[in-house]
């Protein structure tokens, strides 16, 4: 019964630091669709921008796969992950057709844009289970 209670007790101060968070973004406009931005990881302003730091790290360079995850601040960096010739793995919404999606970097640039979307993972995504 403990475990349950510091349980509850520690989602309860993550998510007063969240709503603060949350609450901020939306009062100094730099929150970004989807709204409303409380319960998800909120897009802002800028998102896209933060993204093209990541063609400068050698670590992103030097691979061939990135995970990156589904939300929309992420968008961007799907987008650079393909688009560098990389394969980009994310997990799948709600666990549809496997644990996975696997995306390739032979895709043609309006194609990309398509596939850094949720739809556009289920489209053009291999999905990849725990085999």
């Amino acid at each position: 019964m403990r475990h349950l209670e510091e349980e509850v007790e520690d989602k309860a101060w993550k998510w007063r630091i969240r709503k603060r968070v949350c609450d901020l973004m939306e009062r100094e406009k730099i929150a970004q669709n989807p709204r409303p931005v409380h319960h998800r990881i909120p897009n802002f302003v800028g998102a896209a921008s933060a993204a093209q730091n990541l063609r400068g790290l050698e670590v992103f360079k030097g691979v061939k796969c990135v995970k990156v995850n589904p939300d929309s601040p992420q968008k961007q960096v799907r987008f650079l992950t393909i688009s560098g010739g990389k394969q980009l793995l994310t997990p799948q919404p709600r666990l549809r057709t496997g644990f996975f999606s696997m995306l390739e970097s032979n895709m043609f640039t309006p194609t990309i844009n398509e596939a850094c979307t949720s739809v556009g993972v289920a489209k053009f995504g291999r999905p990849i289970g725990f085999d």
